[in-house]
């Protein structure tokens, strides 16, 4: 093998974060919705032993992604942001920061945003604190503030996506741990010679003291060659790193991944309920004692102009027609993953609840959802973020500085809905989909019943009242 062959190292990504990739590649799939599970075709929606393979790509063609998986991270993304944020005490150093992060004109709350979706996606979210190049032409000489403004000089806010993190060094000192490298691929739209575009790859990778860009080679696709590199000043990665689902450094499983397995089953599963909806539509024709030259030629043209006529008296033609079982068993799979789907998906706006009923008496006020729990974990990112920033500009931030983002929403979202599908869930007439005590500690969530209530001691007290013995006549509520 030549050494052209040999991949660049530096665009390999690391086994952490091929672990963590392995699972986004279907909340991708599904993010890009009904054309992206098309082309991804046997990958999530498989072929049957007997299928061939025209009749696989009708199906598949025939096949439309109910996008529930987007619908809740969208709602989720954009629920806190239903409000303004607030800013509190930003350094005028900075203040522009509020307006622009990028030097595009990017305001801070859409940035939020997007490091919000970035963090319910993955599970991990990263703000990378980036400064401008102040270029050697002036030869070591300090500049004046007024000089710096001439010259454009600024910290910018980076939303680092999980996806485009491919690699990181972290070193272990005596009580902490230290980030020493991370390596970030950036794909750049740039003009071609023949007034098109054309996708140029880059992989950008940060040190403590110093930094590179690698440019993709152009005849191979594999070879990354060291285009720049600069001394960094900063004398640390100045890389937030926030958490929703951490497994460890830089590491987090998607908090919406069963919701995401769940939209599969829905995707396949409604793939299968339309192919059979396609094959029942048509009654299919069955005839015996029928000439045997028709029966060679195995085909009939049908239509009010077309007889057919034969002197056995035994002979017989009649439409065969689909029972309709097997599309009731596919409806009610498909509106029961469907209900699934729903709960799962407003599970991160649920407000969690003692482990016991009566373990200290815990203000409500003090329990909160994921959803809210995940926007203080952004509440405290953006902070360091912006003292980093300060600290970039060698200015001290005021202690009250700060962001405080909407999070004083009711944790219930569906009210009345999401009691009715945990109630049919219960009263599945095909038996029970949650026990009694999951739908009981559902309902208290919710709000239905006391925080006091102990759910154990009120099974026990239904069981010693003797209702058990009426319980055939309650709907969902059979012996289990």
């Amino acid at each position: 093998m030549t050494q052209e062959e040999i991949k660049s190292p530096v665009a390999i990504p690391n086994d952490s974060y091929n672990t963590m990739a392995e699972l986004w590649t279907l909340i991708h799939d599904l993010l890009g919705g009904t054309q992206a599970m098309r082309k991804a075709g046997q990958k999530w929606l498989p072929i049957e032993p007997a299928e061939s393979s025209t009749s696989y790509d009708i199906r598949l063609g025939r096949s439309i992604l109910y996008n529930g998986y987007r619908d809740t991270l969208n709602k989720l993304k954009n629920r806190p942001f239903t409000h303004s944020i607030t800013i509190t005490d930003l350094p005028k150093e900075i203040a522009y920061l509020e307006n622009d992060v990028d030097g595009n004109g990017k305001p801070l709350e859409t940035f939020l945003k997007e490091v919000l979706e970035n963090l319910i996606k993955y599970g991990v979210a990263h703000i990378f604190v980036d400064h401008s190049i102040v270029e050697t032409v002036i030869k070591g000489k300090t500049i004046t503030k007024a000089e710096e403004q001439q010259l454009g000089v600024r910290v910018y806010l980076v939303n680092i996506s999980p996806a485009n993190l491919i690699g990181w060094q972290i070193q272990k000192n005596e009580k902490t741990t230290e980030l020493i490298q991370i390596r970030i691929k950036e794909t750049v739209i740039e003009p071609a010679e023949d007034y098109s575009n054309e996708e140029i790859n880059y992989v950008n990778v940060y040190f403590k003291d110093k930094w590179e860009i690698h440019k993709q080679d152009d005849e191979n696709e594999d070879k990354y060659d060291l285009e720049k590199q600069g001394v960094y000043s900063f004398g640390r990665i100045p890389l937030i790193t926030i958490y929703a689902n951490r497994t460890g450094n830089m590491t987090a499983d998607p908090p919406l991944m069963d919701l995401a397995w769940l939209n599969l089953a829905h995707w396949q599963s409604y793939s299968d309920q339309r192919n059979v909806l396609r094959f029942s539509r048509f009654g299919l024709i069955f005839g015996k004692g029928l000439p045997e030259a028709m029966v060679e030629k195995g085909t009939l043209e049908i239509g009010p102009t077309k007889a057919y006529l034969c002197d056995n008296p035994d002979a017989d033609m009649k439409y065969v027609e689909h029972s309709g079982k097997s599309i009731e068993a596919g409806q009610k799979d498909i509106e029961d993953i469907e209900q699934k789907m729903r709960i799962l998906g407003n599970q991160p706006m649920m407000k969690e609840l003692p482990n016991t009923a009566t373990a200290e008496r815990i203000d409500e006020g003090r329990t909160v959802s994921q959803l809210q729990s995940w926007i203080k974990s952004l509440e405290r990112g953006i902070k360091q973020a912006l003292e980093l920033a300060c600290e970039w500009r060698k200015i001290t931030p005021p202690e009250t500085m700060g962001v405080n983002i909407y999070s004083d929403f009711e944790a219930v979202v569906l009210g009345g809905t999401d009691k009715e599908l945990l109630l049919k869930m219960r009263q599945n007439p095909l038996g029970p989909e949650i026990t009694r005590e999951t739908f009981l500690k559902e309902m208290q969530r919710r709000g239905v019943f006391s925080q006091d209530m102990d759910i154990k001691e009120e099974i026990d007290g239904i069981e010693n009242e003797g209702v058990s013995e009426i319980k055939g006549s309650i709907p969902g509520e059979e012996e289990e």
